[in-house]
């Protein structure tokens, strides 16, 4: 038969066997499928083609067509689905589409459905790998609303770094160490808003002014507090009252004491201070002084002999006597053994 035009090149046109009970009431009937639009069904009715969205319409997500007269008993009606490029565009209902449209098998649960770039899909598992997770393009949180966050380098010797843009310059921020127990390197300083750096051992301190573990610049120590003087060969009249404080700064020792008796204070040639906090590595090493500070106007000064190993210092011959409630004060600086 010869016609005018290009012939059809794309397409299909399905006869879709439609059956139903006529009874001039029943106007929805299912066709079988799913069409998108009313225009993608040639439909007869007693040898009369039907228009399109005025003698019936789609139904039920396109499903079923709805007779706008329903058909009677007696009633000889066909349909062919047209599709493909001479069809239109099937829009699919809410929940409508499945494995079995898709002609897939069913996968597990947690899959997806991938495609392999040739048109063929499957399902296929969601990696968790961390390298799997490109750059993004926008801020970001890493958060959970219980329990810890945890970030584990599991390659033996691996370290945690931490990176970041100065301006337009890549740098390393932060790394942790994995070969050294997590030795911790920052680039640049570390500036604390509030509390204190605590280490969780003793015998631990910071290295000064070096980049290395270099044992005269180790800094392990600083504590102060208070110690009792105790004298000896002393002679004292009335109560005796004695105070006294300390600093230590790595191994060097200031320590402060003061004595004051009701009456007075003497002493021969052998009188001696001991009790101070710390002993000294060696015999005769060590500064210090004493002053009188009197109630009366007077005062007293001299040089005190340390034997800090015994942690004592005598008071020289020269040291006057005390008169009523006069205070002696004095100071000893010297290098403690550790």
């Amino acid at each position: 038969m010869a016609y005018i035009g290009q012939s059809i090149k794309n397409g299909t046109f399905t006869d879709l066997s439609f059956s139903g009970t006529f009874n001039s009431s029943t106007t929805a009937f299912n066709l079988g499928t799913q069409v998108g639009s009313p225009a993608q069904l040639l439909v007869s009715k007693n040898g009369v083609i039907q228009r399109p969205g005025t003698d019936y319409t789609l139904a039920t997500g396109g499903t079923q067509i709805s007779f706008t007269t329903a058909p009677a008993s007696g009633d000889s009606i066909f349909i062919v689905e047209i599709s493909g490029a001479v069809g239109g565009t099937i829009t699919p209902s809410d929940n409508s589409v499945g494995v079995d449209q898709l002609n897939l098998s069913d996968g597990s649960s947690g899959q997806f459905i991938r495609t392999d770039g040739s048109g063929t899909l499957s399902f296929a598992s969601v990696s968790s790998a961390l390298d799997d997770i490109t750059t993004g393009d926008a801020a970001s949180t890493l958060a959970t609303s219980a329990g810890n966050i945890t970030i584990d380098a599991q390659g033996s010797d691996t370290d945690i770094i931490f990176k970041g843009t100065d301006g337009s310059s890549d740098i390393t921020m932060l790394t942790l160490d994995g070969s050294d127990a997590g030795a911790a390197t920052l680039n640049n300083g570390l500036t604390l808003s509030d509390g204190n750096i605590t280490f969780s051992g003793s015998g631990h301190g910071i290295h000064l002014g070096v980049t290395s573990a270099t044992a005269a610049n180790l800094l392990d120590d600083y504590e102060f507090g208070t110690w009792t003087p105790t004298l000896t060969n002393f002679s004292t009249s009335g109560t005796v009252t004695t105070v006294g404080r300390y600093v230590k700064s790595g191994r060097m020792v200031v320590a402060i004491g003061s004595m004051k008796a009701a009456t007075s204070i003497a002493h021969d040639t052998s009188a001696l201070v001991a009790g101070f906090p710390f002993a000294g590595p060696l015999t005769d090493i060590g500064t210090g002084s004493f002053a009188f500070a009197s109630n009366a106007g007077g005062n007293d000064s001299g040089i005190l002999f340390c034997d800090l190993v015994s942690s004592r210092v005598f008071f020289p011959s020269s040291m006057n006597t005390t008169s009523s409630n006069e205070l002696c004060v004095f100071t000893v600086t010297y290098e403690a053994a550790s």
